[in-house]
């Protein structure tokens, strides 16, 4: 099988997981939870943004074979704007909820208080969707541009600095959406530890909300914000090395591109893993209930085959 057959086997393989799992967390989270928190709906916008990124970012990928075609249409900016606007948007929105985990840890009553407002949720929505779709649209409007990726099968930022401004872009995204952000996340994470350890040291009585608060919150934004990182950290290192000039063998760079679109079903294997209440809704689903009861009848029916030869 050639190489580029199985990177589309790759590609088809990613989208459709994410697709299926993406769209799964948000029907489990609006049509299951009953009370919905704005930790909920940030991590039904993730999943939406995950589902665009997939699905507008890899379809160019998978309709254009070739690098003439892919070069030569719209389609490349707009696979390119959309990973760009959605990754940056996804790392605001983990940064957000990571405050506010932390809030809800060390104010547990005005965490309370200001969740109930909807103007309050759907600022903080806004406020992560403008700043994704800002920084990905001064490209198209000169600061920068997007053009063929370092392996030449996807569209993606000005790697070669073939245009003098493109330097100054791309530190300024490394800057701005990759490191700040990181250190945001970071000092709440290890403020909410302190807190909860200072708790602990006093033996202050906390109710069981509070409780649920500090374990699964502050766990699932913990792993939320390594896998995020992880799954872009080698594409981010072989492009910072492309900068400086550095030639990056072509297999490298696609497989580290592909590698950081995993960061797009993370999200919601980690709910899965870490909030018992989520993992118990999505077994209640009635396509993984027939599947058990799939999998119980084939297991009887083995058994029974075993036991008649044995007899």
């Amino acid at each position: 099988m050639s190489s580029n057959k199985v990177i589309q086997c790759v590609i088809s393989t990613v989208l459709l997981t994410s697709v299926v799992l993406n769209m799964t967390a948000c029907y489990i989270i609006l049509f299951k939870v009953k009370k919905k928190e704005i930790t909920h709906l940030l991590i039904v916008s993730i999943s939406i943004t995950n589902l665009l990124e997939t699905t507008i970012g890899l379809t160019p990928q998978l309709l254009m074979a070739n690098e003439f075609s892919l070069e030569r249409t719209p389609l490349c900016i707009v696979s390119g704007f959309a990973v760009l606007s959605f990754a940056i948007t996804n790392i605001t929105q983990l940064t957000i909820l990571s405050f506010i985990r932390t809030v809800a840890i060390k104010y547990p009553l005005q965490f309370l208080r200001y969740n109930k407002m909807f103007w309050c949720r759907a600022t903080l929505i806004l406020v992560c969707y403008a700043n994704g779709f800002f920084w990905a649209i001064l490209p198209i409007i000169g600061w920068s541009k997007y053009e063929l990726d370092l392996d030449k099968k996807r569209c993606s930022l000005n790697w070669r600095l073939t245009k003098l401004n493109s330097f100054s872009y791309i530190l300024s995204i490394f800057i701005c959406c990759n490191i700040l952000p990181g250190i945001a996340i970071a000092l709440t994470l290890y403020f909410s530890k302190k807190t909860i350890y200072r708790r602990r040291g006093r033996k202050i009585c906390q109710s069981r909300e509070t409780g649920f608060l500090e374990k699964e919150y502050l766990r699932v934004c913990l792993l939320s914000t390594i896998t995020f990182f992880f799954f872009w950290s080698f594409y981010a290192l072989f492009s910072v090395l492309t900068l400086l000039k550095i030639v990056i063998p072509t297999n490298l760079a696609t497989t580290s591109a592909l590698f950081a679109k995993l960061s797009t079903i993370s999200n919601v294997l980690i709910n899965c893993y870490a909030i018992k209440s989520f993992r118990k809704q999505l077994l209640d689903i009635w396509v993984i209930q027939f599947m058990k009861k799939c999998c119980w009848v084939l297991t009887a029916c083995k058994k029974s085959s075993v036991n008649d030869q044995i007899s």
